[in-house]
């Protein structure tokens, strides 16, 4: 593919149509002030150590450590075996703040300030078919919000709203209408939006030992998987690896990739979305920064149509990089989703 801007922008909108499996990062929500990896570390590195002065944990120093040395969080937590307690701590301060940050975006939405990026970007890609599938590794609930913005469905695999249940048969029931062929009655599927999310979500919480959905805060602590944690408790194996699996195999099905503020660091999903960091299908990269890992993936990935779009340093501009190595400067911020939607929508 030559690297021109014309013929780029012409791939990319090729790129969008039904067997396209979005995969969103923390930079799609860290573009909205939702703290990502860094922010997260100087948050539980100050409020921590207050919490620990009940239930001291000697392994937090190892982690604390680590980040000094310039480790990110997931392989910092890697390096020590923190206590129960201090796992629990490390959840709660998570989600609270995420919460917060949470709260004042959709704020700013619901006042009619803000507009979510990903909104015209789901009414433009619903535009190519009426089923698409998204895993991402967030807690926050942005992407469903702005996909029920554009008026398209979300299918979480949870039934019910205020209760909801870990049922993916009864949640794709939901998504769909009848309609009579003749005197034959009929079923058809409802534009959706198809959101797995492997490492949990704000509205997450046990209750009797299994995973129930509720969108009000109750003063509950969520169920999420934060880095390093010991990821699969016994009691919520159930909902994770379903999640798990049907994002796995929305993977595998899928024809072609689409990544958002995403940095190539989480080892479970490159097992099926790139392995040994090579891709095989033909994959778009829209991030602010190329994380070594990425840089990694495209140059091992020479036999598969690559584009990435990261910012140009010292110029909000766009780098265009491809799998040859071939690269390209344009005066557009085609890397964030903003810019790509004015830029290539």
């Amino acid at each position: 593919m030559a690297l021109d801007l014309s013929t780029v922008k012409k791939r990319l909108q090729d790129h969008l149509q039904e067997g396209l499996l979005i995969v969103v990062g923390s930079g799609l929500s860290a573009a909205e002030g939702i703290p990502g990896m860094w922010p997260l570390a100087a948050h539980l590195k100050r409020e921590i150590p207050p919490r620990l002065a009940a239930a001291p944990d000697p392994a937090w120093g190892v982690v604390v450590a680590a980040l000094d040395a310039g480790d990110n969080l997931e392989a910092a937590m890697g390096k020590a075996d923190l206590l129960p307690t201090t796992v629990e701590m490390i959840v709660a301060e998570t989600a609270q703040l995420i919460s917060a940050k949470e709260r004042n975006v959709f704020a700013k939405v619901l006042a009619g300030e803000r507009e979510l990026p990903f909104t015209p970007f789901v009414k433009k890609l619903f535009k190519a078919g009426k089923k698409f599938h998204l895993i991402t590794t967030n807690y926050d609930r942005l992407i469903e919000f702005a996909a029920e913005a554009a008026e398209i469905g979300v299918d979480s695999r949870f039934f019910g709203y205020l209760h909801g249940r870990s049922d993916a048969k009864r949640s794709a029931d939901a998504h769909r209408e009848s309609y009579f062929s003749g005197k034959n009655p009929q079923f058809r599927g409802l534009p959706c939006l198809f959101v797995h999310k492997p490492h949990g979500s704000l509205d997450w919480f046990e209750v009797g030992g299994k995973i129930v959905r509720c969108p009000v805060e109750a003063g509950r602590v969520p169920v999420i998987i934060t880095p390093g944690a010991d990821k699969y408790q016994k009691s919520f194996r159930l909902a994770f690896d379903d999640q798990r699996n049907s994002g796995n195999r929305a993977a595998s099905q899928a024809n072609r990739l689409l990544f958002i503020g995403y940095g190539f660091n989480d080892d479970h999903l490159e097992q099926y979305l790139c392995p040994d960091l090579k891709l095989t299908k033909p994959t778009v990269i829209v991030t602010q920064t190329l994380s070594d890992n990425a840089l990694k993936v495209i140059m091992n990935s020479k036999e598969t149509e690559v584009i990435a779009l990261c910012a140009a340093p010292g110029t909000g501009w766009t780098r265009v990089v491809n799998q040859n190595g071939e690269e390209l400067t344009v005066t557009e911020q085609l890397w964030n989703l903003e810019g790509f939607n004015k830029g290539v929508l």
